[in-house]
């Protein structure tokens, strides 16, 4: 659980030992606490960072073009 939302489920194997998968339905910046409950009571920190970008494919597609004209000047005036 985090936040009072229920965010995946495990089960345990022979020797008391999970691994979930969290999956957040909402996307929040920010710190998070996931709880397991299963007798006990556990709790870990989750960091949400969300990223933006901007431009970085037009200076890819900037620098494609100019090697393709570079290269098309030498094959032509060789």
């Amino acid at each position: 659980m985090s936040g009072g939302a229920e965010v995946g489920t495990a089960y345990t194997d022979s020797t008391g030992a999970f691994t979930a998968p969290v999956e957040f339905t909402r996307i929040e910046a920010g710190p998070h606490t996931v709880v397991a409950e299963c007798g006990v009571r556990l709790t870990g920190a989750v960091d949400q960072v969300v990223t933006r970008s901007s431009g970085g494919q037009t200076s890819t597609l900037v620098i494609l073009v100019f090697f393709v004209l570079a290269g098309v000047t030498v094959i032509r005036f060789r």
